[in-house]
């Protein structure tokens, strides 16, 4: 129920009356007057209350700030008005660390660079197919020769499918694809070396496909054990893009580099590229180890059960699957 209070005769406002020299204020237009209402300095000041209820709640709410209890709102400067504060900028996610992926969930970090891995093998898989041509003018390859050294990677491709996934459900996939980078960028880069003798050439090029064959079925599982199950099918896609993605930058860069610097760089260059991968793939494992985030320790936890068997069970499983 509303509560009515009486004014005293100082604290009423009353216009004067006009006179006919002087207009009155509602005979005139409302733009041509500029009013401002002041209180006076001498005039107690006062509020309206509309209820007894609302009388109470501000009486407790000035009780409670005055103890502290509620945390007063800091009134922003204007002139700062275009900068953003540290607290502020840390509220939005940016605490002023660099990288800025240095703060990014582990199993993001992992699937980025597991989706690098595949461009890298893709590059290193397209790069003999623009280098055999000035490879065959060196060395007298006629075509079957050439062919001969081109198909020599999809042996060890095909052959490396079946196991590359038997070994990843051992191993898992982490410790499988980072060997298998190793073994195809190690085997790329001895290419120029022992391109003058067949039988080498024909192995470097058999190591780089069992390298590259084991590495989606070491993907795959590392997806499954790293990601949460409403992420794998982004990460899957994520990951196998970047074969696309190491196709066409392997064809794009193979042939500049072969006019300026000769077929060799093409397999210096994308083999470093592998084994710098490596390293960096070795401090992510590192980082991993020392603080792994919430979110992995959770999702470790609903891990599946394969991961801990041994040696002697995969090995029955294979038996039986042979049978």
């Amino acid at each position: 129920m509303a509560s009515l209070r009486l004014m005293r005769a100082d604290e009423l406002c009353l216009l004067p009356r006009p006179t006919a020299s002087q207009s009155s204020l509602f005979n005139t237009p409302f733009r041509a007057h500029r009013t401002q209402l002041a209180a006076s300095k001498n005039r107690p000041k006062f509020r309206v209350l509309s209820s007894i209820r609302e009388r109470e709640a501000a009486v407790k709410e000035n009780e409670r700030v005055a103890k502290g209890e509620v945390p007063l709102v800091p009134v922003r400067d204007p002139d700062d008005s275009g900068r953003v504060s540290s607290s502020s900028a840390d509220e939005v996610g940016f605490d002023g660390k660099w990288p800025p992926w240095k703060n990014l969930p582990q199993r993001y970090k992992l699937i980025g660079t597991t989706s690098l891995a595949f461009v890298i093998c893709n590059m290193d898989k397209v790069n003999l197919s623009v280098a055999i041509i000035p490879m065959s003018h060196q060395f007298g390859w006629n075509s079957s020769v050439a062919g001969l050294v081109q198909s020599s990677f999809f042996w060890g491709y095909a052959l490396s499918q079946l196991p590359g996934g038997w070994l990843a459900k051992i191993f898992g996939g982490r410790k499988v694809l980072e060997i298998g980078v190793l073994v195809w960028s190690l085997a790329t880069a001895l290419v120029p070396v022992l391109a003058g003798f067949m039988p080498g050439l024909l192995l470097s090029r058999i190591l780089v496909g069992i390298g590259e064959g084991v590495s989606p079925s070491a993907a795959t599982d590392l997806i499954a054990r790293k990601m949460p199950l409403e992420e794998r099918s982004r990460a899957v896609s994520f990951v196998f893009g970047g074969l696309s993605v190491g196709s066409v930058t392997g064809l794009l860069l193979a042939p500049p580099l072969i006019q300026n610097f000769g077929w060799e760089s093409v397999f210096y260059l994308f083999g470093f590229l592998g084994i710098a991968w490596y390293f960096g793939f070795q401090l992510i494992e590192q980082e991993e180890h020392k603080g792994p985030s919430v979110a992995s320790v959770s999702f470790s936890r609903s891990q599946p059960m394969y991961m801990n068997r041994s040696w002697d069970t995969s090995l029955k499983e294979l038996g039986g699957t042979l049978k």
